[in-house]
């Protein structure tokens, strides 16, 4: 909570003004986290502008997206009924996105091929790497579209 609150310009003990527990704090950071994702998702419906919005969060907010990816599991079971309700509402636009680069698969192929390909972008942000920001977005960027089975 000390870094927590030194990142905000207050002391550790003065995050318990804004949040009543760590769980608080928690659930509001997984919320953000997947409205945010979710509004810029429902933006557009093209395949590659997803891929960069994506990728764009998981880099520039790697720290937010790692706590995302390995806390979730801490949350109360209603929370993450609620994320995980969302996170298929996002699938569900970028699997309408790529549906047509990819008529060669059927919904549940579709379901596989989308949701491994978040998962190894989100998953990316727990990998500590001396690239820079740039560089961390191309490689992930081309690797997502492989993943989607896109040129």
């Amino acid at each position: 909570m000390d870094d927590i609150g030194a990142a905000a310009g207050i002391t550790g003990p003065g995050v318990y003004r804004h949040f009543s527990s760590k769980q608080s704090l928690l659930e509001s950071l997984c919320d953000q986290t997947m409205d945010r994702m979710l509004a810029l998702a429902q933006s557009t419906s093209d395949l590659e502008l997803l891929v960069d919005l994506h990728v764009t969060l998981v880099v520039q907010e790697r720290v937010l997206m790692a706590v995302w990816v390995r806390e979730q599991r801490a949350l109360d079971e209603s929370v993450r009924r609620s994320l995980r309700a969302r996170m298929r509402d996002y699938e569900a636009i970028w699997r309408a996105a790529l549906t047509p680069s990819r008529p060669d698969l059927d919904p549940a192929e579709l379901a596989l091929v989308v949701g491994a390909a978040l998962a190894m972008l989100n998953a990316s942000s727990l990998i500590e790497s001396p690239l820079s920001s740039g560089s961390r977005a191309a490689l992930l960027r081309d690797a997502t579209l492989a993943a989607l089975g896109c040129p």
